[in-house]
């Protein structure tokens, strides 16, 4: 058995996932209404944008997990690939969040397509890094589950400051919300790069070749594999609907336009107060097992939103914070592809981590540009009018809590499969974060 990782490794290692943590979700939650909002792209148009984005990503990952697999050197390769990607997601992020609403279909979209594959650069090494410190299921466990509460704790930090933005500058817009938001990239990203120089290097034993042929048909021989990538599909698709049409809910449904941000912070909060007992549970009782568990609870959080009154402010602050508290995300998710690693070496008799990871990122992204572009484009059907979202609340409120509960369900029957499987089903040795 391999030496348990020290508190520290860990540590540091969850540390690096902030600027994962701040990039990802302006595109899900902020970005789409926020282009919605300025009249130059259609709201029809807008989910077109993200899923031609994720078609890009379909693309690009395979190869970017790929050339981690195949082209690095060294003793840290994945340090030096993510120091690569860091500079470029930095520089993209303000153009986005600044300009967003003022760019045509043409402009906006190349912009959007070089940031996914920066982004997906840094976060595949990211997530090869620590497979590859992982020695066992627990560890995995360890690392990704506090990768997880790491990107909670910088997510309430993050949603908290569009929440006291607007407490301190009643009326502020919606970019003036998503500003607040990106500002803390000036704080993660040094963070962040400091913490990776910090972080013990894992060497990639790199092999001549790509291999598609015999990676696809191993691929496909394999069910665990097929049944995680439903599960991330489908996870994706539940969290992608709810958070894009989370800004329309709050605003035109509850009536609360002025505590958007509050609720949407409030959903953090309820994340990362839970997280750790998530990351306990699956240690001790298995990952399939409590993510079954997870779903089962978001679905009944996702129907008690439809007891929310419209105006209730602080019944909608418990409801926020219900739901939140079942947003465990990737946690286990890239701790069992983590676990499977091995086995799937075996099978194809090459190492081809950094591209089961890229190829999980891409199902997730799948998944939510197949809700954000299903969730807009039914909005446009029914003549939804983004910047008066209260004519439509009630398209609003089935949309947003319908989607979700759908994806949920099937997830649920999935992963009663998914646990069938030992190379999937490990459990941890212990129940100590």
């Amino acid at each position: 058995m391999t030496a348990r990782l020290s508190k520290r490794t860990v540590t540091t290692f969850a540390v690096a996932v902030g600027p994962a943590a701040v990039l990802g979700l302006p595109f899900s939650v902020y970005l789409p209404p926020f282009v919605a909002a300025g009249g130059v792209v259609p709201v029809a148009l807008v989910g077109l944008i993200f899923s031609l984005s994720t078609l890009w990503d379909g693309i690009v990952d395979p190869l970017i997990g790929t050339m981690i697999d195949r082209k690095s050197k060294g003793d840290a390769p994945h340090r030096r690939w993510m120091q690569l990607a860091a500079l470029p997601v930095a520089l993209l992020l303000p153009i986005l969040v600044v300009w967003g609403d003022d760019l045509n279909f043409w402009l906006l979209l190349p912009l959007l397509l070089l940031f996914y594959s920066c982004y997906s650069l840094f976060d595949v090494a990211h997530l090869s890094w620590g497979s590859a410190l992982a020695g066992n299921a627990d560890d995995s466990a360890r690392l990704f589950g506090n990768r997880e509460f790491a990107a909670k704790i910088i997510l309430v930090l993050a949603f908290g400051l569009p929440a006291v933005a607007q407490a301190l500058v009643p009326g502020i817009d919606l970019q003036g919300r998503i500003l607040a938001y990106a500002s803390l990239i000036v704080l993660v990203l040094p963070l962040a790069l400091f913490a990776i120089s910090r972080l013990p290097g894992r060497p990639v034993v790199a092999e001549a070749g790509i291999g598609w042929r015999q990676e696809i048909k191993a691929s496909f021989r394999s069910p665990e594999l097929i049944q995680l990538l439903l599960v991330q599909f489908l996870g994706a698709f539940s969290f992608g609907a709810l958070s894009a049409t989370f800004i329309f809910f709050a605003d035109g449904y509850l009536a609360l336009d002025a505590k958007g941000a509050l609720l949407l912070f409030a959903t953090f909060v309820g994340g990362a107060l839970l997280t750790p007992i998530w990351i306990i549970a699956a240690r001790r009782f298995g990952k399939p097992q409590t993510m079954i568990a997870n779903c089962f609870w978001l679905v009944a959080a996702m129907l008690s939103g439809l007891m929310v009154p419209q105006g209730g402010f602080a019944i909608a602050v418990v409801f926020s914070l219900f739901l939140g508290s079942g947003f465990m995300g990737l946690l286990l998710l890239h701790g069992m592809m983590s676990d499977f690693a091995p086995y799937d070496r075996t099978r194809c008799g090459r190492d081809r981590t950094g591209f089961l990871f890229a190829i999980l990122n891409l199902m997730q992204k799948f998944g939510n540009a197949a809700a954000v572009a299903l969730s807009y484009a039914l909005l446009g059907a029914f003549g939804f009018d983004a910047t008066k979202p209260e004519e439509d609340g009630e398209l609003v409120r089935n949309i947003f809590i319908g989607l979700p509960i759908l994806g949920w369900t099937i997830m649920i029957f999935v992963l009663l499969f998914l646990r069938r499987h030992e190379t999937i089903n490990r459990r941890g040795i212990g129940a100590n974060l």
